[in-house]
């Protein structure tokens, strides 16, 4: 089985509902993987495998972020802060 990256998106006032997460980069040829975050801000998303990611975490009212993920043979967390746009 495929390791996931899972975690949760925060902003300056707790967690992000419905904030986008894609893959940029990836260590191989990806579909296009995509996730929302849910009213509590996680999300869980699938991987090609074991690599470094780059993530694209996007919500209305808030600047992009762009954290890179390291991804072993284990499903990895990473945890995303916000910063208002404006």
């Amino acid at each position: 089985m495929r390791p996931v990256i899972s975690g949760i998106v925060t902003g300056p006032e707790g967690p992000v509902a419905l904030a986008r997460i894609m893959i940029e980069s990836a260590p191989a040829s990806t579909p296009d993987i995509a996730a929302l975050t849910g009213e509590d801000g996680e999300f869980v998303m699938g991987t090609v495998g074991p690599g470094r990611y780059v993530l694209v975490v996007q919500a209305d009212g808030y600047l992009p972020a762009r954290p890179e993920v390291a991804v072993s043979q284990r499903d990895v967390t990473v945890d995303v802060r916000l910063r208002r746009d404006g």
